[in-house]
């Protein structure tokens, strides 16, 4: 279904320019076009409809939080898609992390401490990869979790090498900005 997004109407086109200027007509118009047809590819690809209902719920917001860097190269539709796909995987990757924790009982007795810190290590990443601009999340996903090469991001998300690099750049600092923020609020709760 994402696949198949042809060009964009002049509708489409001021439905972003308002989405852009932070409209709230045009958020409740956008919602309202597009979330049951989110919500119908989503629960096609995880378990249940209350998990879908929540991924579409992260998706919208994602994308609120990231309008003004859509630079609209593709149709509002695909760019979704693109966010819904990480939220999707995201929505994995936690749900595996917790199963595998329930599985091993009195974890904290039986396992090393340094196993636990890197745990929580885990977790403080998670957190400051997801309060990140969508664009700087999915830029480091790319490059440390898929682990794909610079030429590779930039093939794939139709930009110069030169222009991710320097997006790496950038999204990395903001990365260790938020990731020493974080071990400073974790640090003040301990004590």
């Amino acid at each position: 279904d994402c696949l198949f997004s042809y060009g964009k109407s002049m509708t489409e086109k001021m439905l972003i320019f308002q989405l852009r200027k932070g409209s709230a007509r045009a958020v409740e118009r956008w919602y309202a076009e597009y979330s049951k047809r989110l919500f119908r590819f989503v629960v096609l690809k995880v378990p249940n409809a209350h998990d879908a209902e929540e991924i579409c719920h992260d998706t919208f917001l994602s994308c609120m939080e990231s309008r003004t860097v859509f630079r609209g190269n593709a149709s509002l539709w695909t760019w979704m898609c693109s966010v819904v796909r990480h939220e999707i995987a995201d929505y994995f990757r936690k749900r595996y992390a917790k199963k595998l924790l329930h599985m091993v009982p009195f974890s904290d007795a039986v396992l090393p401490e340094s196993y636990l810190d890197m745990h929580e290590t885990s977790d403080a990443v998670r957190a400051v990869l997801h309060a990140l601009p969508i664009r700087d999340r999915e830029l480091l996903i790319l490059k440390y979790i898929d682990r794909l090469s610079v030429q590779n991001i930039a093939r794939r998300l139709n930009m110069k090498f030169k222009a991710v690099e320097s997006a790496l750049f950038r999204a990395r600092k903001a990365f260790q900005a938020a990731y020493a923020q974080e071990e400073t609020r974790v640090e003040g709760e301990r004590d």
